[in-house]
């Protein structure tokens, strides 16, 4: 019977030489034959269906011990059982892959919509349903880095989605209505105070209870980069805003990361949008 070299076999069947050593090494699929004087491996071509069993096995993602054991003892009944889980298993990835893309496209969705709601205006009214959120249990100063970053961290393992959620617009903090007001009685720009961090939860498992932001008009407007300066001039923006077109500032402003530096390394890319609810004023 004519003998197939390792290189030869490897051909074959589409996988390399160190894939075939290592079956061997753990004992899957060994050469029906080794020369003693050079160590040489060869194989039957009687073997190739074993192989293409294997690396079949191998695509559908059952891992190697169980190979072993199936190859060891293979029946009909058997092999049925292990193509109905393997059935099982890849429509169960089928389901999660489409979370995901749903989820990714809603992402690209929402960049897209943000940078092209300010290209006609820096300020804007928006209309916000219901959104439920967490908050982190205590106050963070959000000007430290690195206290606001265990902040996210904290707050993103509250949340049992389908995949992370750093890059989203979904974390901020609480900006309250006394500290706008201080905002609007002053010109030089004033500190941020500590202030609640939250997470927007949409349609995740969470096993704890949620506030609610109430449904309600906005003015919003946003800033680039992390500069203290710019939060100042954009809130003082707005508030001079609501002033000279009529608004009512009705409650707590919310400050939300909109584009973070989880998707770009060009800090002034990052994006935070002020929204804050708004009435018209009764004349």
């Amino acid at each position: 019977m004519k003998k197939l070299t390792i290189s030869k076999m490897a051909q074959l069947r589409g996988l390399s030489v160190d894939t075939l050593r290592h079956y061997d090494k753990i004992g899957l699929f060994k050469p029906s034959e080794v020369d003693p004087r050079t160590g040489y491996r060869y194989y039957s071509i009687l073997q190739y269906e074993v192989l293409g069993t294997i690396k079949e096995l191998r695509q559908i993602g059952m891992p190697i011990k169980e190979i072993k054991a199936f190859m060891s003892n293979r029946n009909v009944e058997q092999s049925l059982n292990i193509l109905k889980k393997s059935i099982a298993d890849i429509e169960s990835q089928i389901i999660e892959l489409k979370k995901i893309s749903s989820i990714l496209s809603q992402r690209v969705s929402h960049i897209e919509q943000f940078k092209d709601t300010y290209r006609k205006a820096s300020i804007v009214l928006k209309k916000f349903k219901k959104r439920e959120y967490i908050l982190l249990p205590r106050i963070v100063n959000m000007d430290d880095e690195e206290t606001s970053s265990y902040g996210f961290i904290e707050l993103e393992n509250k949340v049992k989605g389908t995949i992370p959620i750093l890059a989203s617009n979904r974390f901020g903090d609480i900006l309250t209505k006394d500290y706008l007001n201080q905002v609007r009685q002053t010109s030089s720009a004033i500190n941020i105070p500590k202030s609640e961090m939250f997470i927007i939860v949409e349609g995740d498992a969470v096993d704890q209870n949620t506030k609610t932001f109430e449904e309600g008009t906005f003015i919003c407007s946003y800033y680039r980069g992390f500069d203290p300066q710019k939060r100042f001039g954009c809130l003082k923006s707005l508030i001079d805003n609501c002033d000279d077109q009529g608004w009512d500032i009705v409650g707590d402003a919310l400050h939300i990361i909109q584009i973070d530096i989880t998707i770009t390394d060009n800090v002034e890319e990052a994006c935070y949008e002020i929204q804050i609810p708004v009435k018209r004023r009764q004349s």
